[in-house]
């Protein structure tokens, strides 16, 4: 039987602000307090691990596939008001997770960038 913090369905909350990151990179979500951030954050990733493990039931029986969920897209930071980098920041920023370098076309030598209207376009 499955308990209440380890079904997904605990975590609707998550699930809405995640859904509004997908589709707006950059999302704020601004909490009481640094507590109140950091819980929601370990709550989001909880959620994202639970559907994790879920899609790794669903592809065990296939070699070399993996479980994954679309919310992996998602980096959640937790700042201060005015953006910096802090772990007693009150203000969760959800970005898009995408590529720190360039990709080059081996054929061509050109640079291959997401096409326009993926979630990747930041």
């Amino acid at each position: 039987m499955t308990t209440k913090s380890n079904s997904p369905a605990a975590y609707n909350d998550c699930k809405f602000v995640m859904d509004l990151a997908l589709e707006k990179p950059g999302l704020r979500y601004e909490c009481k307090s640094a507590g109140a951030a950091m819980n929601f954050k370990q709550r989001c990733n909880k959620y994202r691990n639970l559907l994790r493990d879920q899609a790794t039931e669903l592809v065990a029986h296939i070699p070399g596939q993996r479980g994954s969920t679309i919310y992996d897209l998602l980096v959640i930071k937790q700042v201060n008001p005015t953006g910096g980098n802090l772990r007693e920041g009150t203000v969760l920023v959800f970005e898009h997770q995408v590529p720190e370098g360039r990709i080059i076309d081996p054929e061509t030598g050109e640079e291959i960038l997401p096409p326009r209207g993926s979630l990747l376009d930041g």
